[in-house]
């Protein structure tokens, strides 16, 4: 069968160098010119001005950018830039830095081009800097790599294309709490160092009077000092001192003599004094005071005025005070510290959770606002199918439309995307209607790029100009709701394209509601496949029925499936029948299949799990449970809310009764599947034909408050391994990090709330494991929650949040959401050298499920092409595609994840080669150059600054060689990707000589989800 290639616009591209790249700016650093004087000899007090902009928080993204609704906050982010840009061209010596791009875009279009051309001066100069430079900045709990890594290369590619510079500084002073993974993330950025301000109060209040507040943070285990990044955690937060926020109606300062209440001197003296107490927790002479807070200079000649006085004061007055201030950034901080060639502490653990007094643990926002959670992840794995496809794609333009108007269509969900990555966004921390208008924008996203997949996708399939089929998709799947599929009531035949973002052949077993049980459902050869029929359980007003079969899908590419009502030429799908099981202690019944058999009891719990492979068994149970939420006591007045998690008692209760309403079990040749149904909960176990994991599908009524409680539902396994009171939970999706109950590694931990300060992020999976027995069991789930481990042998995950009360932490409103929500786990069992290579790819398809488009018309089994894949070598089975993402005008970025952690496995940890030259059929390379993550910077032109450590504790690690092209049309490309690493390319395609526009076979592992 033919198809269309990778080349057809990627290849026509560039056999020419792209004139726009050629145009581009030399990256260059921003804070060289204006430079500071430093001292060697006295305290320098680097004075930071700066403004912390939320990208959504108490008001929308819009209402921030305007000004609007003044009566909720006194924000405006637009007036802020004007006011700075205005201050900044009075007085050369004045800096100030700017963070988040996703407000500075929308003021940047505004401006006209002398204004443009003013501000690029200001960069240039190094008055104005722009500092970690994403679209927002991302929280790091609830957030996931490869979101992260998007948000952060939109932000990049902004200032890179309209200014040239690329940040240097991590900057995330107002997350609460702080990821390994974003620190290896940072550091593979090319950043120096990272700033931030929110640590427990225990490890705070040790390291300021042990002069611990800087270390260098190895953010990765598996890459060592390649993640290492010197971190600084910033003294009393990120606002100026107390006394000094002037804008907000502090005492200003008067050196005017012909005035009353000249205060000039006492002023300075009481900032210095203040500098002097922050520089008793720092090692060496410079010591950075934040000036600036949230929304904070809309006024900002107020407090440059006030902060010139008393900078001039106290430099006229050197000799009284021996000390050297200025205006700074971070930048010009980090490279005095290390000119100070000290060395340092070096961390290896993470900084969750985070609290802030004693009964104030900030775990609670790992799981609040779960519905959002799920939404922000489900879309990414839409604009993840629209890029990859689009890239595909692109170059038939000529006779497929206007691509620019398609790209600018998947912009529009990415930068959704982007802002949704706020550390008060899938945060869950927001008000309300600022949730809401997160989930407006991502659903507007989402139409235009359901759009761009319906149109590539028919443009692919009949290439004729005009030819080209209707399709869509369905958005409402998750609510076994597909109103393509009606025309099977009248007769119709329903087309089905499954398209796989992944760039590995694989096997998922794909699940559509139809509305009649007698059906028929061929494949793109015309051949009749094995399907399954199962009855919807008519709970929460649903009702009809679910087809189920596996489809064999190739690498970046789709595959077609034709449905109608079942005919005598063909066998229908079965419809399996439902059993109804009955309370009775002495049944049980197992599902089964080739890797797996899970014994249930005739209450539908499990009680036991047998891997067949490894020959083992496992007992286990599952339990509903909540925790009421605190309200406060006679110990502290800090309630359970968004922030928060402070349950009333240590024991949750059981949130559902023993005995569910009903149990129904079902077998067929594709799936096993068990249905519970409680008024709360409705449970769906099921275990597909080939897979070696269980899934299970949680459908949460909302909460029921109406006894005045409010309550946090976990779901709680308990086995019988002996698990040492040790889990481990993922960081961003990445790496895991061991947690041991009631233990932090980097002090000495003293326990005051034992239930929610053993609560951590997990953002794709969590596991315990026996070592004598040789047992693992990993929990995989489809949105980032919250787990732990309190007691042997089990691991608990928060699953939905309803609090009656505020926790006062601004957001000023209870957590008070009303969903019905859908969550899906899927468990692994196996032995511990076994289980990554389960569980890795499987958390890969939960993130990166197949995209579902229909037809009922006009589509053609024998005309139009049917099966497709750009691929000529799918990539190895450790190694995934990360970003396929080419614009209209050529540049193509291509990074490669190698999605094993060092150790994990004995074949799949160790390093994974990927010619790129040999990857896609009938194009050839013409050009590769090697970034950094974030893909503005060259790795050529990367020059990180060096730190030395007090204590190695692995031998460290030369830097790695980045790939250099010779030039060479045609040669393979060889590139080596070591466990977790992840390597950006900028490429250019042109078409081989020997194109056969012909399917590629596949030849490697081919995933079973």
């Amino acid at each position: 069968m033919r198809t269309l290639i990778l080349g057809c616009l990627l290849a026509c591209i560039i056999l020419t160098v792209d004139a726009a790249r050629l145009n581009k700016h030399i990256p260059k650093p921003q804070h060289k010119a204006h430079k500071p004087t430093i001292s060697s000899e006295v305290l320098n007090i680097h004075v930071v001005s700066h403004t912390h902009d939320d990208v959504g928080w108490l008001k929308t993204v819009d209402e921030y950018f305007l000004g609007a609704n003044m009566s909720i906050q006194t924000a405006g982010v637009q007036y802020v830039l004007d006011e700075v840009i205005t201050c900044l061209l009075e007085n050369p010596d004045r800096k100030f830095i700017y963070v988040e791009i996703a407000f500075f875009m929308r003021w940047w279009r505004e401006q006209t081009p002398e204004l443009q051309e003013t501000v690029k001066t200001l960069v240039a100069n190094g008055q104005l800097e722009f500092i970690n430079g994403g679209w927002c900045m991302n929280d790091e709990a609830t957030t996931n790599y490869e979101a992260v890594i998007n948000q952060m290369t939109i932000g990049h590619q902004f200032l890179f294309d309209n200014f040239g510079v690329v940040p240097t500084i991590g900057w995330h002073i107002d997350p609460f709490g702080h990821s390994s993974m974003q620190a290896s993330i940072f550091a593979r950025m090319g950043f120096n160092a990272f700033f931030f301000s929110r640590i427990d109060y225990q490890d705070y209040a040790l390291r300021t009077e042990q002069q611990r507040m800087e270390m260098v943070w190895r953010g990765s285990h598996s890459l060592g000092s390649e993640s290492d990044i010197f971190t600084s955690v910033m003294f009393a937060g990120y606002c100026p001192p107390d006394g000094f926020f002037f804008e907000w109606g502090d005492t200003p300062v008067n050196d005017d003599p012909r005035l009353e209440n000249v205060n000039i001197k006492q002023r300075s003296e009481e900032f210095i004094a203040d500098a002097r107490q922050r520089a008793a927790s720092y090692r060496t002479n410079n010591v950075m005071v934040p000036f600036g807070c949230d929304f904070m200079f809309m006024n900002a000649n107020m407090m440059f005025k006030n902060m010139d006085k008393m900078i001039n004061y106290i430099m006229n007055n050197f000799e009284k005070y021996n000390v050297n201030i200025f205006y700074s950034t971070p930048s010009i901080y980090i490279d005095a510290v290390n000119k100070a060639n000290l060395s340092w502490e070096l961390k290896l653990d993470d900084f969750f959770p985070y609290a802030d007094c004693p009964h104030c643990v900030w775990s609670g926002y790992f799981t609040s606002r779960i519905a959002l959670k799920g939404y922000v992840r489900s879309r990414n794995m839409l604009l993840s199918s629209a890029e990859t496809l689009y890239s595909t794609w692109a170059s038939i333009n000529k006779i497929g439309g206007n691509t620019t108007e398609l790209y600018d269509d998947i912009v529009t969900l990415r930068q959704a995307m982007g802002v949704a990555q706020h550390h008060d966004a899938v945060s869950g921390t927001e008000q309300q209607h600022v949730a809401d208008d997160y989930a407006k924008q991502l659903s507007v996203g989402s139409v235009q790029v359901e759009d761009v997949i319906s149109q590539v996708i028919g443009n692919i399939m009949s290439p004729i100009i005009g030819s080209a089929p209707f399709l869509s998709l369905c958005p409402l799947l998750n609510e076994s709701i597909c109103a393509e599929t009606d025309a099977l009531l009248n007769g119709g035949v329903v087309t089905l394209v499954v398209y796989n973002s992944l760039a590995h052949a694989r096997t998922s077993h794909i699940t559509i509601p139809i509305p009649i049980p007698g059906v028929t459902i061929v494949n793109s050869t015309g051949i009749a496949i094995s399907a399954q029929v199962i009855e919807i359980t008519p709970s929460f007003g649903k009702d009809g029925y679910s087809l189920v079969f596996p489809a064999t899908l190739p690498p970046l590419g789709f595959t077609t499936f034709f449905i109608s009502p079942n005919k005598t030429m063909y066998d229908a799908a079965e419809l399996a029948e439902e059993i109804i099981i009955k309370p009775d202690p002495d049944i049980t019944f197992t599902l089964e299949n080739d890797y797996l058999t899970v014994t249930l009891d005739s209450n539908g719990n499990f009680v036991t799990v047998y891997n067949k492979e490894t020959e083992q068994s496992m007992n286990l149970t599952q339990q509903y449970m909540y925790y009421i939420s605190s309200v406060g006591d006679a110990e502290s007045d800090q309630a359970s809310g968004a922030y928060i998690f402070r349950p009333e008692y240590e024991t949750p209760t059981a949130y559902t009764t023993e005995t569910p309403d009903t149990v129904t079990f079902v077998k067929g040749p594709e799936v096993y599947q068990v249905t519970r149904v409680w008024p709360e909960v409705t449970q769906v176990i099921r275990l597909y034909t080939g897979a070696n994991y269980i899934e299970i599908e949680h459908t949460l009524q909302p909460i029921d408050v109406s006894d005045g409680l409010g309550k946090e539902v976990i779901n709680k396994y308990t086995t019988n391994l002996s698990s040492n009171l040790t889990w481990y939970s993922d960081s961003q999706g990445i790496e895991f990090e061991k947690r041991i109950k009631n233990f932090r590694p980097s002090w000495n931990y003293t326990v005051v709330e034992p239930v929610a300060s053993n609560y951590y992020p997990m953002d794709t999976a969590a596991y315990i494991l026996d070592e004598d027995a040789d047992m693992q069991f990993t929990i995989l789930t489809d949105r980032s929650r919250s787990v732990a481990s309190l007691a042997v042998g089990e691991i608990e995950s928060m699953m939905y949040r309803r609090c009656l009360v505020d926790d006062g932490r601004g957001v000023g409103e209870p957590l008070n959401e009303t969903y019905v929500v859908t969550m899906i786990e899927r468990l692994v069992f196996s032995k511990p050298a076994q289980s990554a290579a389960i569980f890795r790819p499987a958390a890969l398809s939960i993130a990166h499920q197949p995209t579902l488009v229909f037809n009922n018309q006009s589509i053609s089994l024998k005309s139009d092409i049917l099966t497709y894949s750009p691929m000529a070598t799918p990539l190895p089975f450790n190694v995934q595609l990360l970003s396929l993402d080419s614009d209209p005008y050529g540049n193509v970025l291509i990074r490669l994840h190698h999605i094993f952690a060092a150790g994990e496995d004995s074949v799949f940890s160790q390093p994974a080669t990927v010619d790129l030259n040999a990857l896609f059929d009938g194009v050839v390379i013409t050009s590769v150059e090697e970034m950094t993550l974030g893909s503005t910077l060259p790795m050529s032109d990367l020059h990180r600054l060096s730190w030395n450590v007090n204590e190695e504790t692995q031998e460290k690690r030369a830097p790695r060689e980045f790939y250099k092209w010779t030039g060479e049309l045609g040669a393979p490309i060889l590139i080596e990707i070591e466990p977790t690493d992840i390597r950006t390319f900028n490429v250019s395609f042109g078409f081989s000589e020997t194109t056969e526009n012909v399917a590629p076979s596949h030849r490697v592992n081919v995933l079973d989800d």
